[in-house]
């Protein structure tokens, strides 16, 4: 009952946020990104990946995600901090979060994500992502991703 509590008072409190700084009607407010990912250390396979964002506030989004390999699917939710940049066009982010490995029916493992990357704008809706990803818990994943986000 208090996950749920938290977690309904986060959503509130990061919806009241949006009006707090101003943002204007015209900027995208959802996204969808594309991934091909590796993972350099603990694992080495090559899988693709889907993310889906919301932005509450122009550098505020939670972004959930799906990552598939043979065998294995991956599930992440988490809070992703855009830097504001004004000289230049990339936009730095770092994201924290939760994921879950799961391994057919049985093998589910849990980690803490930390993340980092770069947006870089190839239109007002498209831009591509790289992504670097550490996995907090048992033996320390990496993960390097690219892909193209579309945002609307």
């Amino acid at each position: 009952m208090k996950k749920h509590v938290l977690l309904i008072t986060s959503f509130f409190l990061l919806a009241l946020a949006q009006g707090l700084y101003g943002e204007s009607d015209d900027q995208p407010k959802c996204n969808i990104t594309m991934f091909g990912s590796y993972f350099l250390v603990g694992r080495t396979a090559f899988g693709i990946a889907g993310a889906v964002g919301i932005r509450f506030t122009p550098r505020l989004e939670l972004e959930g995600e799906v990552y598939i390999e043979p065998n294995i699917y991956v599930l992440s939710g988490g809070l992703l901090y855009n830097f504001n940049i004004k000289n230049n066009k990339t936009i730095p982010y770092v994201q924290i979060g939760h994921s879950q490995f799961r391994a057919g029916a049985a093998e589910v493992m849990e980690f803490l994500i930390f993340s980092s990357g770069i947006k870089m704008p190839l239109t007002r809706s498209f831009k591509i992502r790289l992504d670097f990803r550490f996995y907090l818990g048992e033996g320390l994943p990496m993960r390097l991703s690219t892909g193209l986000m579309w945002s609307f």
